[in-house]
């Protein structure tokens, strides 16, 4: 029962960790545009984790492109993306920088 416990307490803490690294601007982003419907950070759901973006590397420019007119070949093994044509380039840089420094986190 113990063993229960501790470790509930650690999934909830980590859960919490995970949640606090999104930072304000980001998670408006993320909640004006409904990206946590299919993205989360650690997981992969109805589309790639935000870790698995992360590793890909793209520039701001190149994810504005990708946001805007999705490549369902860059991600054969999910669902393809609706385009989010209505993104502005400052909301695009936002995301971007912060998969940046999630690759470091």
């Amino acid at each position: 029962m113990r063993i229960l416990i501790i470790c509930t307490l650690l999934f909830g803490m980590r859960f919490t960790t995970l949640a606090q690294s999104v930072p304000a601007p980001v998670k408006a982003v993320f909640d004006k545009y409904s990206c946590g419907s299919c993205h989360v950070l650690d997981k992969r759901m109805v589309g790639p984790s935000w870790r698995e973006l992360s590793a890909k590397k793209y520039s701001p420019k190149k994810m504005a492109k990708l946001i805007r007119e999705p490549k369902p070949e860059n991600w054969p093994n999910f669902p393809p993306m609706a385009p989010i044509t209505h993104i502005s380039d400052a909301e695009v840089r936002v995301v971007a920088d912060w998969l940046g420094r999630l690759q470091k986190i």
